[in-house]
């Protein structure tokens, strides 16, 4: 695990480090954040869904697996929300036909504008009161190709495998049900009754409760979820299948165990060994992530894939949708596995915070990666994410919901949000800080939604400070920072780090963040840490090693890039220009040090071998300071000397 400081001032392995800016900067003490942007577009909604919300869904429908046509019932009970309900509004596909509505088991006829179809109501129904529609429909849509972002329904051919799914994210559900897409209203339980040839299997969310005979060579397959459930998380896949499943087991001492559920392809050549392996590795992921997140969310029913020719996979609650290719790549399955936690039991609140949703997500495969292949493994991997990462166009919080592809932009959505869900890490006090806010976050907002505030709130509240800097600078602003550095080592081993910062856009004048520096000397690499909070900061730091080079953020913990890195005396002669007049008598001392030739106005600093502060004078305002060491314990200290922008140093020593 990675302990993290909030320190400008450390000690490391026989170096001691003093940055230029001794008044270490929190993060509550700069620019407040740019909140939720102001006159975005966002996606257009149907004003009259809003007067609603839905408990339960029941699906009583007829599919097969070469054809998009869906015909039967869909039942929605639902409360009304407003003060009246004069209009039920719903989406459908145009190309669907409605054979008939029942609300409140009175007839009505729908108009359809588009895929909007509205019923106008006898007479308005009043707050609070709660209602039943079922919709009666049937028809075939147009076919997607088994990609996302096309339709809601495709019937693919998989290496001579015959199947049909849904893909309903991220507004395409309408595509084959009577939906209300709207991300805040999660359907409290389901019911999914899905008839097919008798020569097919079916698979969805929640617990297969039963399978009935019907007339015809047909069975309908009765799958059930109790936990709420967002529209675009419930799917249902139509194919003749094999199954692999089995039991995982926690480890968290309570002997639990839970259903792994894979729905395969039944033809040669599909289920290999390593789609097997990784298929064994879920359940061992599973319980990992329970250590972490809190208990899988959904742990009374299952957790299981569902197989297809998609490029990537779709994390269907309960029942990831993957593609075969994908079946041998754990790093995606611990990918999806973790939107269990970061989408389907926490939700985004509005597309604008996707990054919830799919940054964490991301970020989940390196939490896989660190746990189970080691710490040199997760920085390789790491170092891929940061340099897909690079975007000097667009925030990571969206904004323009009206743009599918905005709003899953790789660079910004994904990456960069797995690395701001890492920063958030890598600063924080401690790491157990870091997986407490995570777990409260979870525990907070279960089975619910939340936003990107709401998750800055968890975290200030467990870091014991104001994040709202980094916020601002990370998710809201655009770019990231360009390290470069000039160091030189004088005979006194002393070591002077000249680190400076450009930014790749104007949102961000400045990252405020704690930099590692990579120290390689005669006796072993040393990793120190600086606070860095201006464009150009001169640090200086005493290593008892010779310093041979050094390197920028070595471990990849931020989105940057790094410049040029060279030796340059000139940046100790600003030290001995500034220290040339300053004296100390005695060094050594028992009691205390006389330092004189003091400019008035400089800032004086002690610290000790710790980079902990021993004493201090903000503002001298004699030429003549004494520094009191009697109480101090035996050993070298680092005086320091600040005057504007630059920085001395001398070596002290008490006996």
């Amino acid at each position: 695990m990675i302990k993290k400081l909030l320190t400008g001032i450390l000690m490391l392995q026989g170096c001691f480090v003093f940055a230029q800016k001794t008044a270490l900067p929190e993060y509550h003490n700069v620019v407040k954040p740019v909140l939720p942007i102001t006159g975005a577009k966002t996606t257009a909604s149907i004003p009259e869904t809003d007067n609603y919300d839905i408990s339960y869904v029941k699906f009583d429908i007829g599919l097969n697996n070469t054809t998009t046509y869906v015909e039967g019932c869909v039942t929605t009970v639902a409360k009304v929300t407003s003060s009246t309900m004069p209009v039920y509004a719903f989406e459908l596909n145009a190309t669907l036909v409605i054979d008939s509505i029942r609300l409140n088991n009175v007839l009505y006829t729908a108009v359809a504008t588009g895929d909007t179809r509205k019923v106008t109501l006898g007479s308005a129904l009043s707050s609070g009161t709660t209602f039943t529609v079922k919709v009666y429909y049937h028809g075939t849509t147009i076919a997607g190709n088994g990609q996302f972002f096309i339709h809601g329904l495709n019937p693919v051919n998989g290496g001579g495998f015959q199947m049909m799914y849904s893909l309903s994210d991220k507004d395409l559900a309408r595509d084959w049900w009577p939906v209300k897409q709207e991300i805040t209203d999660k359907i409290d339980s389901v019911d999914m009754w899905v008839t097919v040839a008798d020569t097919l299997k079916v698979c969805s969310n929640g617990l297969l409760k039963n399978t009935t005979t019907l007339p015809g060579n047909k069975l309908r397959y009765e799958w059930k979820t109790i936990y709420p459930i967002d529209y675009y998380l419930i799917m249902v896949g139509v194919a003749p299948y094999s199954e692999y499943s089995y039991y995982m087991h926690y480890t968290d001492g309570s002997n639990d165990s839970m259903l792994i559920q894979n729905f395969l392809y039944n033809t040669p050549g599909h289920f290999t060994a390593g789609a097997k392996a990784s298929l064994d590795s879920t359940g061992l992921i599973v319980d990992y992530f329970s250590s972490i997140y809190g208990r899988y969310p959904f742990d009374k029913e299952k957790y299981g894939h569902c197989m297809s020719p998609l490029s990537g996979g779709m994390e269907h609650q309960t029942m990831t949708t993957m593609g075969t290719s994908a079946y041998s790549d754990v790093t995606l399955i611990s990918h999806e596995l973790g939107h269990q936690w970061w989408g389907n039991n926490v939700t985004y609140g509005t597309w604008k915070d996707i990054w919830l949703s799919e940054g964490f997500a991301t970020y989940c495969e390196q939490m896989f990666v660190e746990h189970f292949r080691g710490a040199q493994a997760v920085i390789d991997y790491r170092k891929d994410v940061v340099n897909g990462a690079y975007d000097n166009l667009k925030s990571t919080y969206v904004d323009d919901t009206t743009d599918t592809w905005r709003i899953f932009r790789t660079s910004t959505t994904y990456k960069k949000g797995a690395m701001i869900a890492h920063m958030l890490r890598y600063v924080a006090p401690t790491d157990s800080q870091y997986f407490r806010a995570l777990k409260k976050y979870q525990q907070q907002f279960a089975k619910g939604i939340a936003v990107t505030t709401d998750l800055q709130n968890i975290f200030q509240q467990e870091y014991g400070t104001s994040l709202d800097s980094f916020f601002r600078q990370w998710v809201y602003g655009i770019g990231y920072p360009t390290y470069s550095a000039k160091w030189y080592q004088d005979g006194n081993r002393m070591v002077g780090i000249q680190l400076k910062q450009t930014t790749a856009h104007a949102s961000v004048p400045c990252y405020w963040m704690p930099v590692e520096i990579k120290l390689k000397t005669s006796s072993g690499d040393r990793i120190i840490r600086l606070m860095n909070n201006t464009n150009s900061m001169t640090n200086f730091i005493y290593c008892d090693s010779t310093v041979t080079g050094i390197e920028i953020d070595p471990n990849y913990n931020i989105v940057r890039k790094v410049g040029q890195i060279k030796q340059d005396a000139t940046i100790m002669s600003v030290a001995n220009t500034l220290m040339k007049d300053i004296t100390v008598s005695p060094n050594p001392t028992e009691n205390s040090w006389m330092i004189s030739n003091v400019p008035v106005g400089a800032i004086i600093k002690l610290t000790d071998v710790q980079g902990r502060l021993a004493w201090s004078n903000d503002s001298v305002t004699s030429d003549d300071i004494a520094i009191p060491a009697a109480n101090l314990a035996k050993g070298n200290y680092l005086l320091t000397v600040t005057i504007g922008n630059n920085s001395g140093y001398k070596l002290l020593v008490k006996n």
